[in-house]
């Protein structure tokens, strides 16, 4: 637009006579300007000899640039426990420009959220130093995305992220120390919309940063942003959303209602306190089977195209490191000991086909089976293995919990979601009961389904509302209360479950002793007593 010039006779502010051209344009009345472009802005008019452009959200210009400027962006950021990833979109279509990602800075304070809490608890001093970290942390990766798509930083004029509610807090400067301790209370599950300059991020002037609404207790703005991207509603026949990471949510939608938990899983399916276990990097096992005869592993490997059986591999893998298995890696090889009848349905390896391979051997005074007998040596130990257990048991229950809070017999549906990376394999997972018992034609995988969720509220503002307004019928459940809590999670921890035949997944794929055990099940909460 063109702003008309100062006039000795008219008096005037290069300000207004913006706001009036920008009101001409645009038919938006009322429109503010704030202090960081009011610092620009005399020598940017000028500059482009009163001909400019504005960027605004509709209420307040965020920045003006000389002359006319067709291309705009915007940044979406999705804060994992472990990993935040970033995405920079071209306002005016909507595309990717460019993509990164980087650790989170906040491992050093604890793995979880629950441990952040209680750094922040023992050592106050720790609030602040996770704000800053976490705040400059993302102002890094607005600086290597505006490198990579060789554009300014103030050419960076929106921006949106998703969390989990402890990194949510730190980052708006909240104090998260209520959310460690019953009954888990927010600050705010809102939307809110921040400058980014408050946020220490630096880009247009006047750009906001918008957080997407929270839902509830330890369940964050991640779960309701790949519950929008897939596309699951209340009115859905019974629908199971698991996002997998270092803290796993889960939702359930049925019967008008849509039910949400933060299982007690710990960060275990990410790999954590498992010998085997690796984070997505190149040269961790993200693929793994067994050969039904032989019993012998072949694996795929983050970075190399060849497999381990392959004669290419040993040349392909020198060029990555070598070591462990990532999430989706982890639950290929439970199941696939499961399926090779090397795993029992409780867990345990059998001693009794240590003749029948090599690959079973006796340490640590129980059986691991290795994978990799040369450097770097690579095993599924039984104690990785109980691990396993325990924290897919706790969403397996978790599960159950809702689906009988809901009135909810059987699934219609199941969606497993976690961060960039190897797709899980929704079939294994069904294997090693992650969840209930659901026809293998309808499991499906959505890659990093909260972080499209938040590039979504990033080039619409009608995604913005529609994501509040699922996160406000969502309600929380703390499944662990639930009396029949822990009796769902000692049976959950069979494999797949310890009482309950899986005949869905086994119509897929055989698992060996599956058979129902119901009529052993002693009743009620009599028996439990």
């Amino acid at each position: 637009m063109t702003v008309a010039e100062p006039d000795i006779h008219d008096p005037s502010s290069d300000a207004r006579r913006l706001v009036t051209a920008l009101e001409s344009a645009t038919g938006l009345n009322g429109i503010a300007v704030d202090l960081g472009v009011l610092k620009i802005l005399q020598k940017t008019l000028r500059q482009g000899q009163w001909r400019v452009t504005a960027a605004s959200n509709g209420a307040c210009v965020v920045a003006v640039y000389a002359g006319e400027k067709t291309d705009i962006y915007g940044v979406a950021f999705d804060i994992g426990a472990g990993m935040i990833e970033a995405v920079l979109c071209n306002l005016n279509d909507g595309k990717d420009v460019a993509r990164t990602r980087m650790i989170n800075p906040l491992v050093r304070f604890g793995a979880d959220p629950v441990n952040r809490i209680a750094s922040g608890m023992n050592k106050p001093a720790d609030i602040p130093v996770m704000r800053d970290a976490l705040r400059h942390a993302l102002d890094h990766l607005c600086e290597e995305l505006a490198s990579h798509a060789n554009i300014e930083r103030n050419e960076i004029a929106d921006a949106v992220f998703v969390a989990d509610p402890v990194c949510h807090h730190l980052l708006l400067d909240l104090d998260p120390v209520d959310l460690g301790r019953a009954p888990f209370t927010e600050a705010i599950s809102e939307p809110l919309e921040v400058k980014a300059s408050e946020l220490g991020i630096n880009v247009a002037p006047d750009a906001f940063v918008y957080a997407l609404p929270l839902i509830a207790h330890h369940v964050g703005s991640d779960l309701s942003a790949a519950a929008f991207h897939c596309a699951i509603t209340e009115k859905d026949a019974p629908t199971l959303l698991i996002d997998i990471g270092t803290t796993t949510e889960i939702l359930l939608a049925a019967n008008d209602q849509i039910l949400a938990a933060s299982p007690p899983a710990g960060a275990t399916l990410e790999g954590t306190g498992i010998e085997a276990g690796r984070h997505i990097v190149d040269g961790a096992i993200d693929r793994f089977q067994i050969d039904a005869q032989t019993f012998e592993p072949r694996f795929h490997v983050i970075g190399v195209e060849a497999w381990s059986n392959d004669a290419a591999f040993a040349t392909q893998s020198d060029a990555v490191q070598l070591g462990g298995l990532c999430r989706a890696g982890l639950i290929d090889a439970l199941a696939e000991l499961r399926l090779s009848g090397l795993l029992g349905r409780d867990g345990a390896l059998k001693s009794e086909m240590a003749s029948s391979t090599k690959r079973l051997r006796e340490e640590y005074r129980s059986y691991s089976y290795l994978i990799r007998e040369f450097e770097p040596r690579i095993a599924m130990t039984q104690h990785d293995i109980r691990a396993l257990q325990m924290a897919k048991a706790a969403v397996q229950a978790a599960a159950r919990i809702l689906m009988k809070q809901l009135g909810v017999t059987d699934l219609a549906r199941v969606i497993l979601t976690s961060g960039t990376g190897p797709a899980i394999d929704p079939l294994r997972a069904g294997v090693i009961g992650l969840f209930p018992d659901c026809d293998a034609a309808h499991l499906s995988f959505v890659e990093n389904a909260a972080f499209e969720g938040a590039k979504a509220a990033l080039i619409s503002r009608s995604a913005r509302a529609a994501i509040a307004g699922l996160a406000k019928r969502i309600k929380v459940v703390e499944t662990v209360l639930d009396p029949d809590f822990s009796m769902e999670q000692i049976g959950a921890t069979g494999l797949p479950h310890a009482r309950l035949a899986f005949t869905k997944i086994s119509a897929a794929l055989e698992i060996p002793d599956n058979e129902d055990r119901a009529a052993e099940r002693r009743g009620g909460r009599r028996a439990r007593s």
